[in-house]
């Protein structure tokens, strides 16, 4: 195994655990808080070594273009997305169809794109110089592992578990980042979340606790 590609996976794991270990601490008071900022800081770090030592993770030209062909998992993508977010909705009793725009909305897809940006783009890319269908599991397994540890510490519970979240993260990150590796585009995972994440804080005009 070459060491550009083992490096990679390394890379993704070690950007994985400092974004969880961030999540897991950043609700918490001085001194720990900033315990969590060194964290996000040694994550701007390893996004940083991704890309200089493996450019073709994120920024790669063919990864900002999506075929013709592949087309149709676009719209499969986001048609899930929105089914997701309706059933989502009316799980948390909200009507389906949400009554207004408030202005979190902007910032809500904004953290879609960027979530994309981090676990579909540098860690899957990253993991992906290994083995490309193992990186899917990863960038889910950290996307989920992220998520759930923003609920550990204190534990909140917010319509479901950590460990409830965790699992439906980690499905979704799945879904994610196999219509990154089936259409070999970053479009796709990115307007899918952008869409959920866009439908279901609609009407939010202040950021929940969780967005910090």
């Amino acid at each position: 195994m070459h060491h550009k590609e083992i490096s990679g996976l390394y890379r993704a794991i070690y950007l994985s655990i400092f974004l969880c270990v961030f999540s897991l601490f950043i609700q918490e008071p001085y001194p720990l808080k900033w315990l969590a900022i060194g964290f996000l800081m040694m994550s701007g770090y390893w996004l940083g070594t991704i890309q200089l030592f493996h450019p073709k993770a994120v920024f790669d030209a063919q990864l900002w273009r999506l075929k013709k062909s592949k087309k149709w998992v676009l719209f499969i993508s986001v048609f899930i997305a929105m089914a997701v977010a309706i059933y989502s909705r009316w799980e948390d009793g909200l009507p389906a169809i949400p009554g207004a725009v408030g202005p979190f909305v902007i910032i809500a897809v904004c953290i879609g794109f960027i979530e994309e940006l981090v676990f579909r783009g540098f860690i899957q890319g990253a993991a992906g110089y290994w083995n490309p269908k193992l990186a899917i599991l990863i960038s889910a397994v950290a996307h989920a592992g992220y998520k759930a540890c923003l609920f550990v510490l204190p534990e909140q519970t917010i319509y479901n578990t950590p460990l409830e979240l965790f699992f439906y993260t980690a499905i979704a990150g799945v879904l994610f980042g196999y219509s990154r590796f089936l259409s070999g585009s970053l479009w796709p995972c990115i307007a899918a979340h952008c869409i959920f994440d866009f439908w279901v804080y609609m009407e939010q005009s202040s950021p929940p606790w969780w967005v910090w």
